[in-house]
């Protein structure tokens, strides 16, 4: 008999399943899409059901910028179905969805735990900022036209079923303003045709036009949209950070640039300057640590449970089984004597020869301060501990067996 996952699954190895997180990340990451078939239904029942969704549609006041109505087949714009203020008529939602249109519920990680600790768990494996949408389409309906997201995008059938197409892409991994949408789908046969049944999961590439259908009954999906950091961004932060620096960057244009064109030697010349300064000048390293200490700083762990933690960080001994926080995203970094971690907003110094008992309680499964390695003393481990646990990084875990 097969176990279910974990509930909720918030990681992405989870969310993969049977498929390997290595196998996805050499294969299809950026490359193609994946469809998993699991003949599972309650694969995702840890992450939404059915009440929760009637609760968020009629039972929570949405705001405009978190709900949008949409039909391939005619244009629903946000005063059909907004009051006067510009809030969310429910009624007037519910009628547009008996008449085929799709609901969809955006930014739902800000409203749904689960699904935080989803986005947590997935920005923790692949360093790029997530959010989730729900859409809830009527039966025999299609929400969207044929088109592309600018996002890598997870979707993860809840209910119902969905028939999916997609097609070559038209601009392979679109940055942000690269948005397309087609009148009519494009000119060649889908590349793939496939449903969607509860339990199933797509993973879908930016760039990949699709569209879906809905099938005899109304469907739920949750899309995971993945925000990538490119190598295009890195590169426009090193230029800015040698401009802060070097004033020939910051030099401007001829005064009569837009009259007439830049002589073609006077632009060679020119350019040949700044890019042989750029490449003397450029802190590429200064300027990623600089990226995933952004990153870092902007994805605090979901602190569930912390009161409880603070309470059982008072009562620790040399015993006490821990574990880091599930889903936290953090930083290391050791100079001049110090080690420093950073996590959930917070810089934590720590002396250097804490290093090995940090990074250990940071990697490990689970650990009990005991087997901490280092030169800390049983006295400093549980110190050690009890600051991580403070800053909500570490977790007690109860073992069975002890």
């Amino acid at each position: 008999m097969q176990q279910k996952p974990p509930s909720p699954p918030f990681s992405l190895t989870q969310l993969l399943q049977p498929v390997g997180l290595d196998d996805f990340l050499s294969r299809y990451y950026e490359r193609e899409t994946l469809v998993i078939h699991r003949e599972r239904p309650g694969y995702y029942d840890g992450l939404l059901s059915p009440p929760t969704f009637d609760e968020l549609l009629s039972g929570i006041a949405l705001t405009s910028d978190e709900i949008i109505v949409v039909d391939h087949s005619r244009n629903i714009q946000p005063e059909d179905y907004q009051h006067e203020d510009e809030s969310v008529d429910a009624v007037r939602v519910h009628r547009l969805f008996d008449e085929g249109a799709t609901i969809t519920l955006r930014q739902l990680q800000q409203r749904v735990p689960a699904l935080a600790k989803l986005c947590r768990g997935v920005e923790q494996q692949l360093s790029c900022a997530c959010q989730t949408n729900l859409y809830f389409t009527p039966a025999n309906a299609q929400g969207f036209e044929t088109h592309h997201d600018t996002h890598d995008a997870f979707i993860l059938q809840v209910a119902g079923s969905k028939c999916w197409q997609t097609f070559e892409p038209a601009l392979p991994l679109p940055l942000p303003g690269q948005r397309y949408y087609w009148r009519r789908p494009p000119a060649g046969p889908p590349v793939s045709a496939f449903t969607l049944h509860p339990g199933d999961l797509l993973y879908c590439p930016r760039g990949t036009p699709h569209d879906a259908q809905s099938a005899q009954e109304a469907s739920v999906h949750i899309s995971l949209g993945v925000n990538v950091s490119t190598w295009a961004e890195l590169m426009v932060e090193i230029v800015a950070d040698v401009a802060l620096h070097d004033p020939a960057f910051r030099a401007s244009l001829p005064p009569d640039f837009a009259s007439r064109d830049i002589p073609a030697q006077a632009m060679d010349t020119k350019l040949r300057d700044l890019f042989a300064r750029l490449q003397q000048q450029a802190r590429p390293r200064h300027v990623l640590d600089q990226l995933v200490e952004r990153f870092v700083s902007d994805h605090p762990a979901q602190l569930s449970g912390q009161a409880a933690t603070l309470r059982e960080a008072a009562l620790l001994t040399l015993e006490s089984r821990l574990s880091v926080r599930a889903g936290l995203i953090y930083r290391v970094s050791e100079q001049r004597g110090k080690v420093t971690l950073l996590c959930n907003s917070r810089q934590i110094v720590l002396p250097g020869y804490a290093a090995p008992a940090l990074t250990f309680a940071l990697t490990s499964e689970s650990f009990r301060i005991r087997d901490l390695p280092g030169s800390l003393s049983d006295s400093g481990k549980i110190v050690l501990v009890r600051r991580l646990m403070q800053e909500g990084a570490i977790v007690s875990v109860t073992a069975e067996g002890g």
